[in-house]
């Protein structure tokens, strides 16, 4: 945790994910592996724990035409 890395959150195979990237270069990697999207993260104060939330959403379009 810490300052070592810049922590974001990435669309990638249908699901957003979070993902480590070391700010003195190298590669970035994947924190979390969820099916459901990662919406908001913080760390602790300590920098030990993550704690994220995470969450769905389905929506249809209809189109309703000649309606009375």
């Amino acid at each position: 945790m810490g300052g070592s890395a810049l922590y974001y959150r990435l669309s990638m195979d249908g699901a957003v994910n979070l993902w480590r990237q070391p700010l003195d270069g190298g590669p970035a990697t994947q924190v979390t592996r969820f099916e459901e999207h990662v919406q908001d993260f913080d760390w602790s104060f300590d920098g030990k724990s993550l704690a994220c939330s995470r969450g769905s959403s389905v929506s249809d379009v209809v189109l309703i035409t000649k309606f009375r």
